[in-house]
């Protein structure tokens, strides 16, 4: 950081000075130089400083720095200011150095702002056509981040030195630069290089680097290009190249995310609604999960399709040469964590850069259901972001999520929770890595010392055991939060409700009585209600065979013989025989109240899925292919949904219009458990991964439930759960079973 920057008064002054600490998201946004010019401009003494909690402003006069503080613009976000008197002097106004520990909130990385895209495609700016084009308002931020303060030492960007022009424009308070720790450009780097079989072909200008990648993309090979948070694995939407990309990664049937150069283009291949296109064009440029067209391509066996547009430099520059569609998923095998790094690809073509990803991030993904955005994945764009969370308790606390789909969270201690990006599936063991070595790179990046951890519930979640590691080796409290209870506590706390009904659904959950939860119904904490149980013959295979789950539910009404025609598109009659060994021995054939399982199950007997090839697909594509559902009344016993009942519906049914029965289970189920929860006459929350789930939202919010907006209904968002359940019950007093 460079302390001369000042303007100085050709006289002292003798008025009392001010000592503004704010704090919120002021590091990375332009905050400093923003206050120099107001206070230069205002004729104001003093110096703004960034320190290891946030930013410093001494100044002479303190209601003109509350009117400037009142018009800062965003990113920016105060979320305190504390004021008081100094004795110190000063005679001009000046930028100083950084110091100090502790942790001040960066933005999320951002998309380019309107000035710098001018620049991109202006030849005759000294920028034209540069991959890491950025300012103070837009570009990378937390994926560069090392530590706090936030400076261009403390970023990963100081492995390159400033050209004397971008040291001047650093320097010079009228640039839109000033002071901006990313700033780049053709001279100073960082650069481009293309990688084929594992040669660097360094006589490739940038140009030619993208015209060869095009080349390469119309003949459907698959291309790995480093983006801001990772490796993405880039491709023509070409059956062909999507079965290519299938192969190489392990995930069949997996829906891809397709990028486009601009909502233009987006628009030809989806159809979006004026929200979709507001959330695609954000600076947070998240995937969106929108309906498909006619011209759609064969990027999802769903009826919606992940669209994203460029959000970097790099992307805009190779539409130039490629101006189509690309399918864009990240490079990674199943269920291993996005990669970071060139020697991890697994393509012939790579394309990397030699600025250091230093903290991961995947794509976000947001599905919007009736006008209300709901986050599948809050990862690049929104993370580091924090979220206010209203309590006395200022103990620190780190939550360590669930197994699936997992993010883990810090509370600081002072109202604010900061949730990690997705991390994924921590039983991989690459990705449970990434997750040991994510949570040490956030505790020393925020300087958060936490006094208790939190992990789920279930014992033999990696992310359980590693809290029991973890609280050992730390000597504090390990306090396992029952997974439902989380999910009911996040979307809660969100609403600020202490007194409410939740109705959570999803696929599992480890239970109070050892059995597996996933279609409960809480009011506050005590559990007042659930689904009806049935027996998951194969215990986790029937979560990867729906038809397992199937079996067992219509054994409870039908025989050996009556079943048979129902399973054999996916088992044979000896296959049949050994479920139903299972069914009657109970052998590895726990009882669950899962959500999730039913609608598998649902699935299957509709003939619509025979494998979860990727999670959540039988209900997915239930829900893809659903119309108008049958009325038909929920059988209610006592607090508990009978389910079998549906399924008697169904089966009797089983010939008629199959999109109007898969639309009736979904409306059954979401009736019936609205139909237990609204006798209380509290509110009502919503949560799980069930919740993004159409058909069953859009009935729940017509009748006024309230959802998650800030953290995932999902697994996602259970770290942020956990936490909001320990502040909401600290002494941790164990919940009344039902």
């Amino acid at each position: 950081m460079d302390s001369s920057t000042s303007y100085l008064l050709p006289y002292p002054t003798m008025k009392p000075f001010f000592r503004f600490t704010v704090t919120g998201t002021v590091q990375g946004v332009g905050f400093r130089p923003f206050i120099y010019t107001a206070c230069v401009q205002a004729g104001l003494l003093g110096y703004v400083q960034n320190i290891g909690s946030g930013v410093i402003v001494v100044v002479n006069n303190a209601a003109a720095l509350k009117r400037i503080l009142a018009a800062t613009p965003p990113p920016i976000r105060i979320d305190h200011t504390d004021i008081q008197k100094t004795n110190e002097r000063c005679t001009n106004f000046r930028i100083r150095s950084s110091h100090g520990s502790g942790f001040a909130e960066i933005p999320p990385d951002l998309f380019l702002c309107d000035e710098c895209l001018g620049e991109l495609s202006d030849p005759h700016d000294r920028r034209h056509g540069y991959f890491f084009l950025t300012c103070t308002r837009c570009g990378p931020r937390f994926t560069i981040a090392l530590s706090s303060p936030y400076d261009r030492d403390t970023t990963t960007m100081n492995d390159f030195a400033m050209c004397d022009r971008c040291r001047e424009e650093y320097e010079n308070p009228q640039s839109r630069r000033f002071h901006a720790q990313t700033i780049a450009c053709h001279d100073c780097g960082p650069r481009l290089t293309l990688f084929e079989n594992g040669r660097a072909l360094t006589e490739l200008d940038d140009t030619a680097i993208f015209k060869r990648i095009a080349i390469a993309l119309k003949r459907n090979e698959i291309v790995a290009i480093k983006g801001v948070g990772g490796f993405h694995l880039i491709s023509a939407t070409t059956q062909e190249a999507i079965t290519s990309i299938n192969h190489l990664t392990g995930r069949s049937d997996k829906p891809y995310a397709v990028l486009c150069r601009d909502i233009t283009m987006a628009r030809t291949i989806a159809t979006l609604t004026p929200q979709e296109e507001e959330l695609l064009t954000s600076a947070a440029r998240p995937i969106i999960l929108a309906k498909k067209n006619i011209t759609t391509p064969p990027a999802s066996e769903l009826d919606t399709v992940g669209i994203m547009l460029a959000y970097t430099a790099l992307h805009i520059l190779l539409f130039e040469h490629y101006r189509k569609p690309l399918i864009c998923t990240s490079s990674n095998v199943h269920d291993a964590p996005i990669t970071t790094t060139q020697s991890e690809q697994f393509v012939p073509l790579v394309l990397d850069h030699d600025r250091e990803i230093h903290n991961a991030a995947d794509d976000s993904v947001i599905k919007v259901i009736s006008e209300i955005p709901l986050f599948i994945r809050r990862s690049r764009g929104f993370v580091p972001q924090s979220i206010a969370i209203d309590t006395p308790n200022t103990t620190p606390l780190l939550a360590l999520g669930a197994e699936m789909n997992n993010t883990f969270a810090l509370y600081d201690g002072h109202g604010r929770v900061i949730l990690s990006p997705h991390i994924g599936n921590t039983s991989h063991p690459e990705t449970f890595e990434r997750y040991r070595q994510s949570i040490d790179r956030f505790l020393d990046y925020t300087h958060i010392v936490p006094q208790a951890i939190l992990c789920d519930a279930h014992p033999t979640y990696r992310t359980s055991l590693y809290g029991k590691e973890l609280a050992e080796n730390l000597s504090l409290p390990l306090i396992p939060i029952q997974h439902h209870r989380a999910h009911a506590s996040a979307v809660a706390t969100e609403h600020g409700l202490k007194d409410f009904v939740a109705i959570v659904c999803d696929g599992l959950g480890w239970g109070d009585d050892g059995t597996i939860w996933g279609g409960e119904i809480f009011e506050n904490s005590t559990r007042i209600g659930h689904l009806e149980t049935h027996p998951q013959l194969g215990g986790d295979s029937a979560a990867r065979s729906p038809h397992k789950m199937l079996y067992g539910i219509l054994r409870s009404f039908l025989t050996p013989t009556e079943i048979k025609p129902f399973m054999l598109n996916r088992f044979s009659h000896d296959e049949c025989d050994i479920l139903e060994k299972q069914f009657t021995e109970k052998f590895n054939t726990p009882l669950t109240s899962s959500c999730g399982r039913v609608l598998d199950a649902v699935a299957a007997l509709l003939g619509l899925c025979s494998e979860r090839t990727y999670d959540g697909r039988p209900a997915m594509l239930l829900e893809a292919h659903s119309s108008t559902p049958v009325a038909i009344t929920p059988i209610i016993d006592g607090s508990i949904l009978r389910t079998i009942p549906l399924f008697e519906y169904l089966v009797q049914n089983v010939h008629e219009d199959k999109s109007r029965l898969a639309a009736t289970a979904q409306h059954y189920l979401a009736e019936g458990l609205y139909t237990i929860a609204a006798k209380k006459n509290k509110p009502i929350v919503w949560a799980g991964g069930c919740a993004y789930n159409r058909i069953m939202t859009e009935f729940l919010l017509e009748h006024g439930v309230l959802v998650n907006r800030e953290v995932p209904p999902g697994d996602g968002g259970i770290s942020f759960g956990q936490i909001a359940a320990y502040l909401a019950n600290p002494r941790h007093e164990r919940p009344r079973r039902h």
